[in-house]
């Protein structure tokens, strides 16, 4: 673990890893999804809304359950936390337009081996109207408590947490900036064009944020304490890749400042760059991962890195219980949380290697954005799996064979390696 002073007068240059990220043309070939040319559609499908933190998982996730040997085809269409729930709690389904205005591209995962999920996935069309496929499974990434609580959720229909989803300021990688306070943010974010007097983020237009029903925003808007709807900034976004766009092309490097999902940050280090953050009553700014240039989430994991939230999974339930009702949901719930066995797909690499921290590795909790910490401990750990398999990963854990104990001092193998219990 590291701290990062927050008197940035004081606090080294930042060093980033540069990650690479697939190319790939926008393949918007308007192939009805029901009916893909070039494409088995005798395949299973699964029509899912997620928000756009959590597509490298599903696109992860997807191709390999197209390349399994009981194959499944994702379809999937990037949305903001609050409307997903909206979606899935009044059992929308998947049409061109949605919120009665907005027409939004489904893309599907093909079943060609090479697809790179690092590039973006093809497009197909869906019916302008009802009916249309339902949407099984919805992803957010935020808790739903810090949406509006309408429509009500129907009984029949499950919140189940997922992995952990961390959340951070980024700048221009020309910025001399290395951290920031939750003062700083509050106001940089929540006062007009330079009222707030948190220099050098005074420039409104220079301040990028999502809409005010995406995870991004409620996630850090809690963080400093503000209100969605009390965020200066430019124009909303739109998407996490747009509010890149503009960190990257901004011509005042200083005074620029964005909000965005970590594992986004984490394929774009050569890009932008993340500031360590030191939140109210800290006394040191610290980076989501141990250092700058890891990839641990170790401050996430043990508490001292504050902008975090779970990844909500929401479907229909059978009646008195938390078993998604849905087979194809149930599967990719279960691969991503690491429960399900006899598959052939590895759920629980994907969400590690798409950045996301799982429940199993993470030492703390908490009940809603913004809420004070409580330790946790999950009742099958899995941090020496999480250590070893993250980018440029290593662990001092003893290796075992699952169902072999015997090297672990009273401890149990999990995932091929010995934790605590």
């Amino acid at each position: 673990m590291r701290a990062v002073s927050w008197k940035r007068t004081l606090a080294c240059a930042v060093t980033v890893v540069v990650v690479g990220v697939g190319g790939g043309a926008e393949a918007a070939n308007g192939d009805p999804c029901a009916n893909l040319s070039d494409e088995d559609n005798s395949v299973p499908a699964i029509y899912i809304e997620n928000g756009d933190t959590q597509e490298p998982l599903v696109k992860k996730l997807g191709k390999l359950l197209m390349q399994s040997s009981s194959k499944l085809r994702v379809f999937y269409r990037n949305r903001p936390t609050c409307n997903i729930r909206n979606d899935l709690f009044s059992g929308a389904q998947m049409v061109t337009v949605v919120d009665g205005t907005t027409a939004r591209p489904v893309r599907y995962i093909p079943g060609d081996p090479t697809f790179d999920p690092a590039s973006a996935a093809p497009t197909c069309t869906v019916p302008d109207a009802p009916p249309a496929p339902p949407i099984a499974l919805g992803i957010g990434a935020t808790y739903l408590s810090s949406c509006p609580q309408t429509p009500a959720q129907p009984a029949d229909v499950g919140v189940l947490n997922g992995p952990v989803q961390a959340y951070g300021f980024i700048t221009n990688k020309n910025s001399s900036q290395v951290a920031i306070t939750a003062e700083e943010g509050y106001l940089a974010f929540g006062f007009t064009e330079a009222e707030g007097g948190a220099a050098p983020w005074v420039v409104q237009n220079l301040r990028f944020k999502r809409g005010n029903t995406a995870s991004t925003t409620l996630t850090m808007s809690s963080a400093i304490r503000l209100l969605p709807t009390q965020m200066k900034a430019a124009p909303d976004s739109g998407t996490s890749e747009a509010i890149i766009t503009s960190v990257v092309n901004s011509a005042n490097p200083e005074a620029t400042l964005g909000i965005l999902g970590t594992e986004l940050y984490d394929q774009r280090r050569a890009d932008i760059k993340l500031l360590a953050f030191k939140t109210f009553g800290q006394r040191f700014a610290y980076y989501p991962d141990s250092t700058s240039t890891s990839f641990d989430k170790q401050n996430v994991r043990d508490g001292h890195y504050l902008p975090w939230s779970p990844t909500p999974y929401i479907a229909k339930v059978t009646p008195g219980t938390t078993t998604i009702a849905d087979a194809n949901a149930r599967r990719i719930f279960e691969l991503v949380m690491g429960t399900r066995t006899g598959d052939d797909v590895e759920g629980l690499l994907q969400v590690i290697q798409s950045g996301l921290v799982p429940e199993c590795a993470m030492k703390v909790t908490r009940a809603g954005d913004g809420a004070d910490l409580s330790l946790y401990a999950d009742p099958a750990p899995c941090g020496c799996y999480f250590e070893k398999n993250v980018p440029q990963g290593s662990t001092t854990c003893t290796a075992c064979t699952v169902g072999n104990d015997a090297p672990c001092n009273g401890g149990k193998c999990r995932f091929g390696y010995c934790e605590a219990r």
